[in-house]
């Protein structure tokens, strides 16, 4: 009997994928375990296997298609096998967000320019588009002269008899979202010709409209409000969200919603964590002079947050409702920034790893990240997470804690500062920590503690060999 191939749930956070390949096409014998096709999801692109032995029937949604989990994708079954009932029944795919196929014609530009293009459509764009006559030019409600439309409180009145600052760059933008431009044809044409803003040329005409005069003054002693660079305004643009963008709106969301968060902060001394990273990279290089593993300053981090959680379990915890979680194993998560997103690949047992061991797998990580080709198990179930801005100079930041871990680290940029030594004051270099608490686990002084300990790892690094 021939049976549905679902989209299945491939991530723990996974609610909808799209698929990015068929591996497999119709009329393929397949196995279960065999892979099918590549799916995007919020995290990674997977893939994703079959379930079921028999040939593909039908694939019903091709690539590119973006479906939520449970709904179908293909159909198995017998060579042969009649399914045109099944399909027959089959419910039609609900898009995946409505939000995605609102034109951006829905959220007009608040300031769009005088488009000569659009002179013979007889269209003003603004708040909603109101036609006008054939020798009206489309003007957006920021760059309209100064006549109210009917329902302006100011109805009745010319733009020769508003006040001046009205007339001229004091028109508000509420006023001038209310009003629509008078000027003959040919005065528009100029004003099209050579960039001129007409909300800020005063007409002389009747009633106040713009004559070509008017237009040609302006110009000519510089009052009419010439575009600087180009005369077309960038227009908005709505950027539709993907599945990675989603699920961390979500989730980061009810973090900081849910979670009580606190934050401690610490200076460190890194001189000699510059020093000792300064060591150990020559020492690779008189090693192995043509492939050196090189070591971050934030890899010495990984190991040194990691001894200090082994010695302070109740920072490597979770929230269980009426219990506490304290985990046994420490896994460090790292944020990842990749396009669309970030993702946090985990070091296992990062304290039981050496500082190059934890090197090269952040570095073999990080890759797999960016090429969004990291395996479930490869970045969910962290039991700490660590943040670092500190290559993109930010000297310290907040972060928020990843669920369901209690604890976050940012990490900011080492900076120079002077220092006070022995009652001197010299010359320093300064790293700065946050440490992010969920205050349900953690109490203020536990957190102290973990970060006291922390900042004597890094600042006397030479202790690192002597934990496991």
């Amino acid at each position: 009997m021939a049976k549905i191939q679902e989209m299945t749930q491939l991530s723990p956070t996974m609610e909808e994928g799209t698929i990015v390949k068929w591996l497999k096409q119709e009329g393929d014998s397949i196995s279960p375990g065999d892979i099918l096709a590549e799916v995007e999801t919020d995290k990674a692109v997977m893939e994703m296997e079959a379930y079921d032995s028999g040939v593909i029937l039908k694939i019903i949604q091709g690539e590119g298609t973006k479906l939520k989990v449970g709904e179908a994708l293909a159909v198995i079954g017998k060579p042969g096998e009649d399914i045109s009932a099944l399909l027959a029944n089959l419910p039609k795919p609900k898009p995946s967000g409505g939000a995605e196929q609102t034109s951006a014609k829905s959220f007009p530009s608040p300031s769009a320019s005088i488009d000569p293009g659009d002179s013979k459509k007889g269209m003003v764009s603004g708040v909603g588009e109101t036609k006008t006559s054939s020798t009206e030019t489309k003007i957006s409600p920021s760059s309209q002269n100064l006549v109210p439309a009917s329902n302006s409180p100011n109805q009745g009145q010319t733009a020769a008899s508003l006040p001046t600052a009205e007339r001229t760059n004091g028109t508000s933008s509420q006023q001038r979202g209310t009003l629509r431009v008078l000027a003959s044809p040919l005065a528009k044409s100029i004003a099209i010709e050579h960039g001129i803003d007409l909300h800020l040329v005063i007409g002389t005409g009747p009633e106040g409209r713009i004559t070509k005069k008017d237009v040609l003054d302006s110009l000519n002693k510089g009052t009419g409000g010439m575009r600087v660079g180009s005369e077309v305004p960038v227009a908005d643009e709505i950027v539709n969200l993907n599945g990675m963008r989603k699920t961390i709106a979500k989730r980061l969301t009810e973090s900081k919603q849910n979670l009580p968060h606190f934050y401690l902060n610490v200076d460190v001394n890194a001189k000699a964590l510059e020093s000792f990273r300064k060591e150990i990279n020559e020492f690779q290089v008189s090693q192995n002079p043509n492939s050196p593993i090189k070591v971050s300053l934030n890899d010495i981090i990984v190991k040194a947050t990691a001894a200090a959680l082994k010695l302070h379990p109740k920072v490597n915890a979770s929230f269980q409702g009426d219990s506490i979680l304290q985990f046994g194993r420490v896994d460090v998560g790292i944020a990842v920034s990749i396009d669309g997103g970030l993702l946090t690949p985990v070091i296992r047992d990062a304290n039981k790893k050496s500082i190059l061991q934890i090197s090269s797998e952040v570095k073999e990580l990080a890759k797999k990240a960016r090429d969004r080709k990291l395996k479930p198990e490869e970045f969910t179930n962290g039991t700490f997470t660590i943040s670092n801005l500190g290559m993109y100079g930010i000297s310290r930041f907040t972060a928020i804690i990843n669920e369901p871990e209690s604890a976050i680290l940012a990490v900011g940029s080492v900076e120079d500062k002077p220092v006070v030594e022995n009652g001197v004051v010299i010359p320093g270099r300064i790293l700065s920590l946050t440490l992010s608490c969920d205050h349900r686990v953690i109490d203020g002084a536990v957190g102290a503690e973990f970060l006291k300990t922390l900042r004597s790892f890094l600042e006397k690094p030479n202790l690192l060999l002597a934990v496991g």
